[in-house]
């Protein structure tokens, strides 16, 4: 047996220094280990103590990574040795070592394998030279594998109709397009296509690439801020740059042989990678296609050496989309036609409202692409077949503005909001509250209790309304009443149209005329006094919610027109509290807009907002629907500081401005004729007179001075005015906390001692010191905001408001 081993150690190259007596001393430390096919020798991350010997049989070596298949990087014969690594190392086994055919091995274990290198350490010599040989053995295997894999995954995005629709624009641009990839097609010369990024150069070069090689061939891409990492040694696999003449065709350019590369943002890559590649295209010129992509501008020509501005003889630019602003509806419709194509459903409408958004937009963030992106986008998320304005959503998503705690980080506030029971238990006893009060107010009014009951809710609740939605933003609306009875009522029984244009583009001054109107008949009527006025506008406001809410799809009435909800919008534009998302989950992750189209239990976002674009306050509703359906758990309810929302205003309903500034202004003839009303003769008619003018001049000034809609994102002049609703809430608590129920009989008192020794009081009305204190807050938190608004603005001068859009590109809604 002894002679056995002797034999097949003999044949070990490793042992080939080794003499014969020496070989047979060391034969008897080998022990003799017999494997079937399919069995493991050695595991990849494990330890393994012993030196191998394969005597008969055929092993291989696998490399496996998490996520992957297994890749072979060697192969064993009789008479290869291995697993000394591991011996030498102490590390986990760098491969599995499997065998392939029945197997039989000498094996050593660790003791003698050491006293082996002590007794000859001639053999380290041997050692030395296989470990490096198997290195270098290992990364040729590794390169061809990644080569391989890298043309495996650039061949599978041959599919590019899918990606880039295949539609270049109108008729004219159309004819104008395939003429030129005609001309290009039938030259061997490399091409340099130059545009802004998202015009279509990829998609062009795609084409190019199909009409003189097809589909077949390979069509690789490659980003030049990667070029030098990546392949910018190998694009001759050996030599210099002078030596080009020599090329193998075993680099890069070799992988593309029959076909297409394109080298994205070309300016990027090193001028030594640049005249490696220059010299590699002129020895490949009729080998494959280099096509090279950039902006045209000239601050990156610049960055291209003249030699390789030389080696592509072909150059063509693509007009950038707002030159060509005809090709819009041309390209919406078809990205439109070929989504339902493949989702087998009708091909929506843009209404004109919305074509007028797509055609007035700029597009300077990404031309096509970001067209595309506006397209898709909105056709996932209608449901009616029709795509309006609260569809379309341009620009990037909503970013995250300082640190803020998210609640749904602790589990149970995060299953209580996901449940929705407590919250649709809330709105049950909000709404059973407001019956009791309005069947009280019309059966008992002049009850104990029904006198009461009217004072607290003039007395308390605008007072109420004022404070808590700056701090909790709009959680009123959460537990509106109206809204709860409105929506029961809607899944009975809904028509769903579309919400008209006009509404939505106008929508904030139907609500500055909603508020001031219940303002003026509050003053007018005495309401505060006569609890039957009070129960018709209550029914009113209801009934008005009821039949939009029957007529118009989701809630258009708390979205467009609600006087009230206008009101704690604006209050709650800087809360402590928001809803937003994570925007890397809902762009990569969410395919499905659940927080916008709702599921089978739960309806999608009442007022049309879609979560990953959400940056502000006025139009949420806190119903926490979005909540309930993500099924990724993007949806975060924030603990913020307060205010800090509004000097970073971006999606914002610009129209708000004008509400914001009248509902000020009218508290000047509210203040001036409320204390005449029984003293000035006609006082109905002259109060009505001066509060109507001042609201329409105010409104008329601030759209004159402060220009909404003029800039795409909010205006430094349209932040300025938000700045100012401290000041508007404090203004509204002064006036209400007149009606306070009890106000005379809670005094202040302040005590000081005279020369005398006595002490003296005085005492004021607690509900002045409450007014004092309210203005004086508002005062400041306004003083304050308009500062922080001013100095991000010095600081980013591009968010100043120098008018250099349509209105229509903000579209007159909060999107």
């Amino acid at each position: 047996m002894d002679y056995d081993k002797l034999y097949f150690l003999a044949k070990v190259e490793l042992l080939a220094d080794l003499t014969t007596p020496e070989l047979t001393e060391l034969a008897q430390d080998f022990n003799w280990e017999h494997l079937s096919p399919e069995s493991i020798i050695m595991r990849q991350g494990h330890l393994h103590s012993r030196f191998y010997v394969l005597a008969e049989g055929r092993a291989e070596a696998l490399v496996t990574k998490k996520g992957s298949n297994s890749l072979q990087v060697n192969s064993f014969v009789p008479g290869d040795a291995f697993g000394e690594i591991s011996l030498f190392t102490a590390a986990p086994a760098p491969t599995t070592i499997k065998c392939v055919t029945d197997c039989t091995l000498l094996t050593l274990d660790s003791e003698h394998f050491a006293r082996m290198l002590l007794k000859w350490p001639k053999l380290y010599h041997r050692f030395i030279e296989k470990l490096s040989h198997s290195l270098h053995q290992a990364n040729l295997v590794l390169w061809e594998a990644k080569h391989k894999e890298f043309l495996r995954s650039s061949l599978q995005l041959n599919q590019y109709e899918d990606k880039f629709y295949g539609i270049w624009g109108s008729w004219k641009t159309t004819k104008e397009t395939e003429a030129e990839l005609a001309t290009l097609g039938k030259k061997d010369e490399h091409l340099l296509l130059t545009g802004e990024r998202g015009t279509g150069r990829q998609m062009l070069a795609w084409y190019l690439h199909k009409q003189r090689f097809g589909e077949s061939a390979p069509f690789i891409v490659v980003d030049g801020r990667y070029f030098d990492q990546q392949w910018g040694d190998q694009v001759f696999e050996g030599g210099s740059e002078e030596e080009h003449s020599g090329y193998s065709g075993s680099g890069l350019l070799d992988l593309v042989a029959g076909g297409t590369l394109l080298i994205r943002e070309i300016n990027l890559i090193s001028p030594r990678a640049q005249l490696r590649l220059s010299h590699a295209m002129q020895a490949v010129q009729h080998k494959c296609l280099v096509v090279g992509s950039m902006e045209s501008s000239p601050e990156f020509f610049i960055q291209l050496i003249p030699e390789l501005v030389a080696a592509f003889t072909q150059s063509f630019r693509i007009e950038p989309l707002r030159e060509r602003k005809r090709d819009i509806p041309v390209i919406a419709l078809g990205v439109l036609q070929k989504l339902a194509q493949k989702n087998n459903r009708p091909t929506p409408v843009l209404d004109p409202e919305a074509t007028k958004i797509l055609l007035s937009h700029n597009y300077r963030q990404g031309n096509v692409t970001e067209l595309i992106q506006v397209i898709e986008r909105a056709f996932y998320l209608e449901d009616n077949n029709i795509i309006s304005l609260e569809h379309i959503f341009f620009g990037p998503t909503a970013a995250k503005l300082g640190r803020s705690i998210n609640l749904m980080g602790w589990r149970g506030i995060a299953s209580m909001f996901k449940k929705g029971s407590a919250v649709l238990w809330l709105q049950r006893i909000s709404s059973g509250a407001f019956a009791a009060i309005l069947l009280l107010l019309v059966i008992a009014p002049k009850s104990s209790w029904g006198i009461l009951v009217f004072s607290l809710l003039w007395g308390l609740w605008w007072p109420a309304l004022a404070i808590i939605s700056p701090i909790f933003g709009r959680v009123w609306c959460t537990v509106c009443p109206f809204s709860y009875v409105m929506a029961s009522i809607q899944r009975k029984f809904h028509l769903n149209k579309p919400i008209p244009d006009f509404l939505k583009q106008y929508d904030y001054l139907f609500t500055t005329f909603l508020f001031l109107l219940i303002f003026w008949l509050e003053a007018i009527t005495g309401m505060r006094s006569h609890p039957g006025y009070t129960v018709i506008l209550l029914l009113s406001i209801q009934a008005a919610a009821i039949a939009l809410g029957v007529v118009f799809s989701r809630h258009a009435w708390c979205h467009h027109l609600c006087p009230l909800g206008g009101f704690v919008a604006t209050a709650s534009i800087g809360a402590m509290v928001e809803v937003r998302s994570d925007t890397a989950v809902c762009l990569n992750k969410c395919t499905t807009h659940e927080c916008y189209k709702g599921t089978a239990a739960v309806t999608g976002c009442p007022t049309s907002q879609h979560l990953p674009y959400l940056d502000n306050n006025l139009a949420c509703k806190l119903c926490f629907h979005c909540v309930q359906n993500c099924p990724n758990d993007a949806v975060q309810i924030n603990l913020r500081i307060p205010a800090r929302e509004v000097w970073h205003l971006v999606r914002v309903n610009q129209g708000f401005v004008i509400f914001i500034t009248t509902i000020l202004a009218i508290l000047i003839p509210i203040d001036y004729f409320d204390p005449l009303q029984y003293t000035m003769p006609h006082w109905g008619l002259w109060f009505s007179l001066v509060f109507w003018l001042t609201a329409l001049v105010v409104g008329s000034l601030t759209r004159i001075i402060v220009k909404p809609f003029s800039t795409p994102g909010a205006s430094r002049r349209v932040k300025l005015v938000f700045a100012l609703v401290p000041l508007v809430l404090a203004g509204h608590i002064v006036y209400q906390l007149h009606f306070l129920p009890f106000a005379d009989y809670l005094l202040v008192g302040l005590g000081f001692r005279n020369a005398a020794g006595q002490v003296q009081a005085h005492y004021v009305p607690a509900f002045k010191v409450a007014q004092v204190l309210a203005i004086t807050f508002g005062l400041l938190l306004t003083g304050f905001t308009a500062l922080m608004v001013i100095v991000r603005s010095n600081k980013h001068p591009h968010h100043l408001d120098t008018p250099t859009h349509s209105p229509l590109d903000t579209a007159h809604s909060p999107h």
